[in-house]
This record gives structure tokens, sequence and C-alpha cells, in this order.
């Protein structure tokens, strides 16, 4: 197993709203990357538009990204260190602690990792190709219905 880094993913609903200003979070932000270790190298900010702004951060052998909404109170965070000493863990734990969110989901994801050839699979299967079965068979059973019994 070759695992190059770790990448944490979390999607956090119904975020305090007093935590979802700009400034304070850019601050938030800049004090938990150095507590976890994920040095920033640099960080933008980005207004979207009237209910949207991201935050985007290069750090060494990493990144952190977090989109938030506003008018909804959802925070999307990514949080990716291919660094040793880097906890991006930490740092999206600490960053959800801060927001106080009603609902969140946390997504783990080993880079570098292929794992097991079944690992690879994808989880959600695409079921456009059972669609397609049935319309085929809806028009087959269709035709059979209109063809006149004489024939």
């Amino acid at each position: 197993m070759l695992k190059t880094g770790l990448l944490v993913a979390a999607d956090l609903y119904g975020c305090a709203e007093d935590a979802l200003a700009q400034s304070a979070l850019k601050s938030v932000l800049e004090e938990f990357a150095k507590a976890a270790h994920m040095y920033m190298q640099s960080i933008r900010t980005e207004q979207e538009d009237e209910s949207n702004y991201g935050i985007y951060s290069i750090c060494k052998a990493g990144h952190i990204i977090l989109h938030v909404n506003y008018e909804k109170g959802f925070v999307s965070i990514d949080g990716f260190s291919c660094s040793e000493e880097a906890d991006p863990e930490k740092l999206v734990r600490e960053l959800c602690r801060f927001l106080s969110p009603d609902k969140m989901k946390l997504t783990y994801v080993d880079r570098g990792d292929f794992g097991k050839k079944a690992d690879m699979k994808p989880r959600h299967r695409n079921k456009s190709r059972k669609i397609t079965q049935m319309r085929n068979m809806t028009k087959r059973f269709g035709k059979l219905l209109i063809k006149p019994k004489s024939l």
C-alpha cells in the first residue's frame, strides 16, 4: 500500500450564524491550521455572490478549502496533507467544533491507496442501464399490443 496523504472532507448543515462571518472564520482557520501543523503559505477569500464565499489556502504539502453558504448555514470543508507531521483530521474537527453544526458528515480518503482491485469499484452504481432496459422492454411490449392479430 502506497499512501501519499489524507483528505478529510466535511459537510456541515445548520452552522451557527455568528461563526459564518468571513473575517472570524478566516482568523480561526489560520489559528487551527497552525495548531494542526498545516503551515499556510497563502490564503485567499473569494465572495462568489451575496450568500456564498470561499476560503482557499495552499499549505506546505497540502491545502484547505472552505465553501460557505450563509442562507443555508452550510459549510463544506476539504483538508488535505501529504506531510507526516500535519493532521488534517484535527484541523477539520476543530473547525466543526467552532461552527457547531446541527448535522455533519465526515469523509476520509487515503490518497494514493488503491488497495484491492475490488476497492476501486464505485460504491454507487449507475442505474441508467436498467432504465434503458425498461424503456426498450416497454417499446417492444407496446409494439406487440398494437400489432394486428391477422399478421
